[in-house]
């Protein structure tokens, strides 16, 4: 009896295992695909989550009614509940159905098995890996994925491959920590694929295992409070019953909805303080030059009264902690600048003005100045005359300007008779009997000028009469330094090219006093440009008359213009 009823419950599982799957019940396709590397081993679980103690698990591959062999020799094999491909190859790639069944039911479920290559020159498939996303300046743990079911325990082996370059060890950068490798403090520049490499044994069949990350880094903005950037307990100038506007500004990030900021006066709200000429406006988003996000609420005082003054106009912000930001009103203080600038402006115009009269007026304010403020020559210097008048004798008949009538008369009456000057005239005052050599040479010694008269086209030969005067008189001028020459042009035409090299030389340094007048009342008197000229390259007078000119020369009679013939 007891072995018909065995009997009868083997009849039974075999009926059972003889079901077509087809009429299972079909939980339909695992939304998780398993990705298997050509050549690596890979085990795939039975989706359904059964007790192997009350259920049989067989496994075929998709459209076919052979189960999977459960010999351990096979390449394609079922463990239990496991299929496992020992290593997998590229045309494993399909869906295999996992059948579950007991005497009671039946249940069946298919799983996508994709079984794939390495990109050329990679260590990776970029669409068989993991990925995550993290934060930057965090610690990332790579993990070295789905390995439950290889790894025994001893993973000192892996090795770590960043796009396919081993992985730098031995500094705080990279730590490997079991099948995991730690990245501290994430940057950009960490981001890529981490390939992990794992050696391993199946049945005395050496593989390697190789797993794919791809860690993205994304720069989070770290999230804070807003924050009063303007007003910054500071100070505003402000004109007593001038307009003046305050703006508080507020930075925040994310939306600024939900920012609660208001202006307040003597801890009242604004538009308590003074409603006639004291408003607030509504905020409203901005953005500042660096991308900052703002949002700014300004006060409005339409006229600015002394009980403004030295008060805290406050900004303020309902924050987690709170946060205050006050600004004053205060008198201008005093600009000075502008007065100092007019100051220097006028004094710099005073300054050129100054010097340009100097310049276009010089010989008059010196001429002014000696006369007002009674400049005498100095007698301690032993000369007893002004100056020594050299000039050549005229031998040209038909000059205008005769030489020894420029000299003898009109010399003498406007810087003798007028001007109050001691002149000494060759020829008219030396002593009758006097040695020439001698008479030079003293008076010249006397002399505190020396006044040259030059006239018509002459040559250095016949420039003077007497050689031995000129050469003492020009030593003493241009050597000796004793005397300072003055050279005066008695006609209006004058050729230098044949004078003496000590004429041209005065000439070039002191320059010339040029007579362009004539012989009237109005050219001889002194205050003409002309004997302004002589008299300030003369040394003080004695005395100075203003008195009108008042004689006669040859055959003429003032105002008429003197003829000499």
């Amino acid at each position: 009896m007891k072995s018909v009823l065995v009997f009868s419950i083997c009849i039974m599982f075999a009926s059972l295992a003889s079901v077509n799957a087809e009429e299972c019940l079909d939980y339909g396709v695992e939304a998780r695909w398993s990705y298997i590397l050509e050549g690596q081993p890979g085990f795939v679980h039975c989706p359904l989550k059964v007790d192997p103690l009350s259920y049989n698990v067989t496994w075929s591959e998709n459209g076919s009614t052979v189960h999977v062999t459960a010999e351990r020799q096979s390449r394609i094999y079922r463990d239990g509940s496991m299929l496992r491909f020992v290593p997998a190859r590229l045309g494993d790639s399909g869906y295999y159905s996992c059948v579950v069944w007991n005497s009671t039911g039946c249940f069946k479920r298919r799983v996508k098995v994709i079984v794939f290559k390495n990109h050329e020159g990679l260590c990776y498939n970029t669409t068989a890996r993991f990925s995550s996303i993290e934060s930057a300046k965090a610690d990332v743990k790579v993990v070295c994925a789905d390995l439950t079911d290889y790894v025994d325990g001893n993973t000192e082996q892996i090795q770590w491959y960043k796009e396919c370059e081993p992985v730098k060890f031995g500094s705080s950068k990279f730590v490997a920590v079991g099948i995991n490798l730690i990245i501290h403090n994430v940057t950009k520049a960490d981001a890529g694929n981490y390939t992990c490499e794992l050696p391993y044994n199946y049945d005395g069949k050496p593989f390697n295992l190789s797993r794919t990350k791809e860690v993205i880094v994304k720069v989070i903005k770290e999230q804070k409070l807003p924050v009063i950037i303007y007003p910054k307990n500071d100070s505003v100038e402000a004109e007593l019953g001038s307009q003046v506007n305050l703006a508080c500004n507020v930075a925040y990030s994310g939306k600024g909805g939900n920012i609660a900021f208001w202006w307040s006066i003597n801890d009242m709200f604004a538009e308590d303080y003074d409603r006639n000429r004291v408003l607030t406006d509504e905020p409203f988003p901005t953005t500042s030059e660096d991308g900052t996000s703002l949002i700014t609420r300004y006060l409005n005082i339409s006229e600015v009264k002394k009980e403004d003054y030295e008060t805290k106009f406050v900004c303020n912000l309902q924050t987690g902690i709170g946060a205050t930001k006050y600004v004053l009103l205060k008198r201008p203080v005093p600009n000075f600048q502008g007065s100092l600038i007019a100051i220097f402006v006028a004094l710099a115009l005073v300054i050129v003005i100054t010097i340009l009269t100097y310049k276009l007026f010089k010989i008059d304010i010196v001429l002014w100045h000696r006369q007002n403020f009674l400049y005498r020559t100095s007698k301690e210097d032993g000369k007893i005359y002004d100056a020594y008048v050299m000039f050549p004798k005229s031998r040209n008949k038909e000059s205008v300007y005769p030489t020894d009538t420029f000299v003898l008369k009109v010399l003498p009456e406007v810087l003798e008779r007028q001007c109050g000057y001691k002149l000494f005239i060759f020829g008219r005052d030396e002593l009758p009997g006097e040695a020439i050599a001698d008479v030079i040479d003293e008076t010249m010694n006397q002399s505190r000028r020396l006044i040259i008269v030059v006239t018509g086209i002459q040559s250095s030969d016949d420039f003077f009469e007497d050689a031995f005067e000129q050469q003492i008189a020009l030593y003493d001028a241009l050597v000796s330094n004793k005397v300072k020459a003055i050279l005066i042009e008695l006609e209006k035409i004058v050729d230098y090219t044949n004078m003496p090299e000590s004429i041209k030389y005065i000439k070039q340094k002191q320059g010339v006093i040029k007579w362009r007048g004539e012989f009237t009342d109005r050219s001889l008197l002194p205050n003409t440009r002309f004997w302004k000229n002589v008299r300030y390259r003369m040394p003080p007078a004695q005395r100075f008359s203003s008195r009108r000119l008042d004689f006669q020369v040859g055959t003429f009679s003032t105002p008429h213009i003197i003829k000499v013939t």
